[in-house]
């Protein structure tokens, strides 16, 4: 009997220890979750470099077509019509997350800009939104100045 009700008191503790672990760990994951938005970025850096580099690409392309009449226009529209598509998609889903809708303006006027390298400018547009790179840069003057840009966009 005594060897019994050991082993019952043993399994109880450990049940018991299991118990506490498992509500540490549930405690400490909401943690981790909150950690990552509170940095308040949507755009990681990976897809920065990726974005920035596609863009950029896609932008010395268009430049090039430009310098061969119609059928180069033609294809450059393409081109861009299908990068904007792209952008849009990917855009969609970071306002899915909880990026501001007011992003989507940035996609719009890159649109109107496509002939001039404008995809690339807006996405440079969206990063310095995202790290808040005026505000750091400069100080209150930055600070300042991405609140009149908030403003206009």
């Amino acid at each position: 009997m005594p060897n019994g009700a050991t082993t019952i008191e043993n399994e109880w503790s450990m049940e018991l220890t299991q118990n506490q672990l498992a509500a540490e760990n549930a405690a400490e994951e909401p943690e981790r979750v909150e950690s990552k938005t509170a940095e308040g970025h949507f755009i990681n850096s990976g897809e920065a470099t990726l974005l920035l580099a596609f863009t950029g690409i896609m932008a010395g392309i268009s430049w090039l077509l430009d310098f061969i009449p119609y059928v180069g226009w033609i294809i450059n529209a393409v081109i861009n019509f299908f990068v904007g598509f792209i952008l849009f998609i990917w855009m969609t889903s970071k306002v899915a997350r909880g990026a501001p809708k007011k992003w989507y303006k940035a996609i719009y006027y890159g649109a109107v800009g496509s002939f001039f390298g404008g995809y690339f400018g807006a996405i440079i547009y969206l990063l310095i939104q995202d790290r808040k790179v005026l505000g750091k840069v400069a100080g209150e003057l930055g600070e300042k100045i991405e609140e009149q840009a908030k403003k206009v966009m």
